[in-house]
Order: C-alpha cells, then sequence, then structure tokens
C-alpha cells in the first residue's frame, strides 16, 4: 500500500537532490556530513523556507516525531546520555532556536517541548499523521469472516498487538503481564497475537507471534480487539488506523493517539499504567461483544485526519512565515 518516493516526486513537484553518502560510518559522524552537506546546499539553492526533521541544526520549521529524551525517561527510567548520538543532535537543535516553528505530532510531545527546552507554546503546532480512510475502515462482516479465515484465526476474541517492531517500547512486556493475570476461564476465551518484525525469545504460550504484515488494514479487519501498552509512543499511527477499521482499543496515556480517543473510547486508556487495570480492561471487552461494537463505532467515528486537513494547517504555518519574513 505504500507509495515510492519516485511516484511521489513525479506527481507533486519536489526537486531531489542526492547527497553523497557516508559509507563507513554510521551514527553522530554520519549525521554531521548530512548537516554539512544540507548547508552547502541551502547556500546554492538559496530556499525561501527550509523544514527540517531533526537532522539539521539550523531550520525555519522543525518538524519532530520522536521525543528522545522523554522516551527514555519512560523506557529505561533514567535520563538520556550526553553522550548519546540523538541526544547530541537533538539537543543541539531545540537548545539553540534556530527555527521559527516546531510541528508536533501530540500535545504529550508539545508539552515535553515546553517543560524541557522552554520553547514557546506558541511556536508549536500540533498536527497529527493523517489516517487514509479509503484503506483503513471497517468492511463488511461477510470481509471480516474471510480474513479471519485467511489469517487462520481460532474462533475466539482475538486480542492483538499491532506494531513495526521494538516490543520493548511498545510494552509487550506489559501484554504478556495483563493475559497473566486473566482468569483462566477469560483467558481461554481469547486469542492472543502479537504482530511486528522484531526477534522475541519469549516462549510464552498463550501468544502467537505473526511477524510483519503486508496487508494491514485486512488483519484489523479480522481481529476483534487493538492493544498498544506502550511505555511511549509519540504518536502510534496503528492506534488511528486500528481505530479507523472500528476496533475498540486499548492504550496508555503516554501514547499520543490516545489523545484522539473521546467519550466511552477513553475508558480504555490506562492512566496511570497497571496491570490489574489492563488485564480488566481487557476482561470486559473479552466478555462482551456489545461492549466491543460500541467502543469501535465509538472510535471510528473520532478518527478524520486526512491529508487535506494536515495541508491545511502547514499552509498556516507558511502563511506565518511569510509575516515574518
Amino acid at each position: 500500500m505504500k507509495e515510492s518516493g519516485s511516484f511521489i516526486v513525479n506527481t507533486t513537484g519536489v526537486t531531489p537532490y542526492r547527497l553523497l553518502p557516508w559509507v563507513k560510518r554510521t551514527g553522530l559522524r554520519r549525521r554531521n556530513w548530512f548537516n554539512f552537506q544540507v548547508s552547502i546546499l541551502k547556500w546554492m539553492i538559496r530556499p525561501d523556507v527550509i523544514i527540517g526533521h531533526g537532522d539539521i541544526l539550523e531550520q525555519d520549521i522543525l518538524t519532530l516525531h520522536n521525543s528522545v529524551f522523554l522516551a527514555n525517561e519512560l523506557i529505561y527510567k533514567q535520563k538520556l546520555s550526553k553522550d548519546n548520538e540523538m541526544a547530541i543532535i537533538h539537543g543541539n537543535i531545540l537548545n539553540s532556536g534556530k527555527f521559527q516553528f516546531v510541528i508536533a505530532n501530540s500535545r504529550m510531545m508539545k508539552e515535553d517541548l515546553i517543560k524541557r527546552f522552554g520553547i514557546s507554546s506558541d511556536k508549536i503546532e500540533v498536527i497529527y499523521p493523517m489516517l487514509d480512510s479509503n484503506v483503513f475502515y471497517r468492511k463488511s462482516d461477510e470481509e471480516r469472516a474471510e480474513f479471519r479465515r485467511k489469517f487462520n484465526l481460532p474462533n475466539k476474541v482475538v486480542v492483538a498487538l499491532v506494531t513495526s517492531g521494538n516490543f520493548k517500547k511498545r510494552g509487550l512486556d506489559r501484554f504478556i503481564g495483563a493475559i497473566k493475570s486473566l482468569p483462566d476461564h477469560i483467558r481461554e476465551m481469547a486469542d492472543f497475537r502479537v504482530v511486528g518484525k522484531d526477534r522475541v525469545s519469549t516462549d510464552y504460550h498463550y501468544l502467537t507471534f505473526d511477524g510483519e504484515m503486508e496487508d494491514i488494514q485486512n488483519y484489523y479487519n479480522a481481529i476483534d480487539i487493538f492493544v498498544l501498552p506502550a511505555y511511549i509512543e509519540e504518536f502510534g499511527r496503528v492506534v488511528i488506523e486500528a481505530m479507523g477499521c472500528g476496533l475498540p482499543v486499548i492504550t496508555t496515556s503516554t501514547v499520543g493517539a490516545s489523545e484522539i480517543l473521546v467519550d466511552e473510547g477513553r475508558r480504555f486508556i490506562l492512566s496511570p499504567f497497571t496491570t490489574d487495570s489492563f488485564s480488566s480492561a481487557l476482561k470486559d471487552l473479552i466478555l462482551s461483544k456489545e461492549l466491543r461494537e460500541d467502543i469501535g463505532r465509538v472510535n471510528s467515528r473520532a478518527v478524520s485526519f486526512s491529508l487535506e486537513q494536515q495541508r491545511s494547517k502547514l499552509n498556516v504555518i507558511l502563511n506565518k512565515m511569510e509575516n515574518i519574513y
């Protein structure tokens, strides 16, 4: 379902510039090399506005997708080392203030930037990632039944943690803990799944690891409950994908996308997180098909983040840039 880079370039009028690769080393040296080449390119083409993604030191609009300092504190319970590559480059960018605006992908990220780096609230705009509603939507009951057969899912309530990987960050240990805390008869009513590319050492027999998924939108339509018990997720696009497909979502308050949940859907935000609260939420949804369907309908109505809306918000920032210059 992903568009190729060449297709995007050809259809938007973007002019690409190829930079020289850094072949033998990665890490901070690679990033410094990239920043150096971009600096030369800026001098050559003299752009009106520079939009960066956390890899160059000077830009007009800084778009951030990671809260590296907050993430390390929430996952590992300690401050990020000053020698860490990301601490150095993000620290330099954010402390220097060499930007006019920051685009954050959640209010959680915005609040951390204000508190940690003293950036003015007026300089930070929250723009949530888009959802393609032509791809992620609730299919018919007949189609859902076919998808269950395709993915070889049992006649049980299917609960899945879906992610690209990094199970430590996304709370696989929390998922296992909550499953273990369920009463035996309820645990037997459900089938527990994990999607993602990480290698897993656990042999917990109640979990099935499905690896990476190509047609993830159909997988969402095959399952019954989506969970993302992450220690932190600066946004978490999988949450709005699951919501778009009409699923009840159990997640944490340190997942940016939890900000989108409304009404009864917010009942399943684990804040503060405890194993008992997670297990209780699973229990309620496993036992009640009506509750699953009600929450799924609420969630599907709450998601409306189109590409057009993103462009509109970005245009507001660009108009502000015109007034500055």
